[in-house]
């Protein structure tokens, strides 16, 4: 039984280290997909693009901002159960 309880703690702490790793990461993302949109909406105001290109960083800024609400979402749910493995919560 203690070693159960020594892996699952174990466990729920790699998973919180992997989420936390995972908003860094779409924080990058975010910041890249909102340069592009940056690029995208000068090029297109000067006439050297399309709607489509536009559009396409404007989908893919969407996309990155909901990454990172899922990586946040994510750590803070492992948060939880790292918490409730080590018996914090009340």
């Amino acid at each position: 039984m203690p070693d159960r309880v020594i892996r699952d703690v174990r466990v729920a702490y790699w998973k919180a280290t992997t989420a936390y790793d995972r908003v860094g990461l779409t924080e990058q993302l975010l910041k890249q997909a909102q340069l592009s949109l940056d690029l995208a909406t000068e090029r297109y105001n000067l006439g050297l693009s399309s709607i489509v290109e536009l559009s396409q960083a404007q989908l893919n800024l969407t996309a990155a901002q909901i990454a990172s609400a899922s990586a946040r979402y994510e750590y803070q749910a492992q948060r939880v159960v790292v918490d409730y493995q080590i018996g914090a919560l009340r």
